[in-house]
């Protein structure tokens, strides 16, 4: 069952996302392929870290905290709309809040729901 995804968590992760630093944020070859298959017009990947801080905007944003990635840092996932379609996103946020790795930004593969 989702739950409410902390504001501390959101906000820096919106904010890394938002400088579209690369040094900062790691996006996985299969998070960008499997967003590029659902979405084929994004070309850049900062349109998709717009995306994803957009849907981090949301103070209603619900999902999970992951545990037991190889990654020992704060990860969630959640579902969002983008689009008209629904997104699923994994993302990593390092302990000092200042690099995230996206793992996931794709259509949910289990159904609209976590």
């Amino acid at each position: 069952m989702p739950h409410p995804i902390p504001e501390t968590w959101r906000s820096a992760v919106r904010k890394t996302l938002k400088r579209g630093d690369v040094r900062q944020i790691a996006l996985t070859r299969r998070a960008w392929h499997e967003w590029q298959a659902q979405f084929p017009k994004f070309n850049f990947d900062y349109e998709l870290f717009d995306v994803l801080a957009n849907a981090l905007d949301d103070p209603a944003l619900a999902g999970n905290q992951v545990t037991g990635m190889k990654d020992p840092r704060t990860t969630y996932e959640f579902i969002f709309q983008h689009e008209n379609q629904p997104v699923y996103a994994k993302i990593n946020l390092f302990p000092d809040n200042t690099v995230v790795i996206v793992y996931s930004a794709h259509r949910p593969t289990k159904g609209d729901t976590l």
